[in-house]
C-alpha cells in the first residue's frame, strides 16, 4: 500500500518547493527589536526577584494544579505576586503587541502568538520577550501538536536553529539563572515538603515529573530543536 502524506501531495500539486515554504515561515515570523527584548527581559527579572507581578500559564486539568507552581515561586523567590494568566494568552499578546507595534485584527491578520521554546509555566519564560513570536497561521500545520511526519520535524529544526542564533545571549543567561544551585535545591525542598503534606498524591508525583522539564535549561542548538523541552512543538495560541 502506498504511503500518503497530504502535505506532500498538496505541495506537489501546486508545485511548491518545500524549502521555499520553510523559508517563508521563518522570514515572515515577527520578532521584537532586539533592544526592546533586552530592556523587557531586564524588567521581567527585576519583577521576579523583587516580588513584582508576573504571569504564568495555568497547569493541570482546568488549571487546578497551578497552585503548585505559585507555591514553588513563593518558595524560590519569595514572590507572592505570581498569577495565572487569565486566558493563558493575554500577557504574551500584550507583550508582543507592545514591542512590535502589531495588533491582531487591526494591522495584523492571520498571525498567531507562539512561545518559541515552550516552558510556559516557567516564571522566566512565559513573559520572556525572546520566547514570544508572531507566526503566520499558514505555517500552523508545521508547528502544531497534531501534525505528524517529517514536515513538522524539519520545519521546527530550522525555526529553532534560527531563533537560537538570534537569542543566544538571552538563552545562555536564562540557562545560568535556572541552573543556580539555590534554585535546584529549592525545587527539591519544595517537592519534598508538598509530598509530606499531601501523602504523595498522584497530582504531586505528576508535578514532580513535569516541573523538572519545565524549569530546565534550553539547549542551544543550531541544527535541531531543544532536547530538554517536554514537548517539541512550538506552543501556539
Amino acid at each position: 500500500m502506498e504511503i500518503l502524506d497530504s502535505y506532500e501531495r498538496f505541495m506537489a500539486k501546486f508545485n511548491i518547493n518545500k524549502e521555499d515554504l520553510y523559508q517563508f515561515g521563518i522570514s515572515e515570523t515577527i520578532l521584537p527589536p532586539i533592544d526592546l527584548v533586552a530592556q523587557n527581559w531586564e524588567d521581567l527579572k527585576k519583577r521576579i526577584f523583587n516580588n513584582g507581578d508576573v504571569k504564568i500559564r495555568g497547569y493541570g486539568r482546568d488549571a487546578k494544579g497551578t497552585e503548585f507552581y505559585l507555591g514553588l515561586y513563593k518558595h524560590l523567590f519569595n514572590n507572592t505576586n505570581v498569577k495565572k494568566d487569565a486566558t493563558n494568552n493575554i500577557e504574551p499578546q500584550k507583550i508582543i503587541s507592545r514591542l512590535t507595534g502589531y495588533k491582531r485584527n487591526r494591522n495584523l491578520f492571520n498571525y498567531q502568538v507562539s512561545h518559541i521554546f515552550g516552558k510556559t509555566k516557567n516564571i522566566f519564560l512565559f513573559e520572556a520577550p525572546w520566547n514570544i513570536a508572531l507566526v503566520p497561521k499558514l505555517i500552523d500545520p508545521f508547528t502544531g501538536h497534531e501534525t505528524k511526519g517529517v514536515w513538522p520535524i524539519e520545519y521546527q529544526e530550522k525555526f529553532y536553529s534560527y531563533s537560537s542564533e538570534i537569542y543566544k545571549e538571552f538563552i545562555e543567561e536564562y540557562n545560568h539563572l535556572i541552573s543556580d544551585t539555590n534554585i535546584i535545591e529549592g525545587i527539591t525542598d519544595y517537592i519534598d515538603n508538598i509530598k509530606k503534606q499531601t501523602a504523595m498524591s498522584k497530582e504531586v508525583l505528576q508535578f514532580e515529573r513535569d516541573v523538572i522539564g519545565e524549569l530546565s535549561i534550553i539547549e542551544i542548538s543550531l541544527t535541531c530543536s531543544p532536547k530538554t523541552s517536554p514537548d517539541r512543538e512550538l506552543e501556539i495560541w
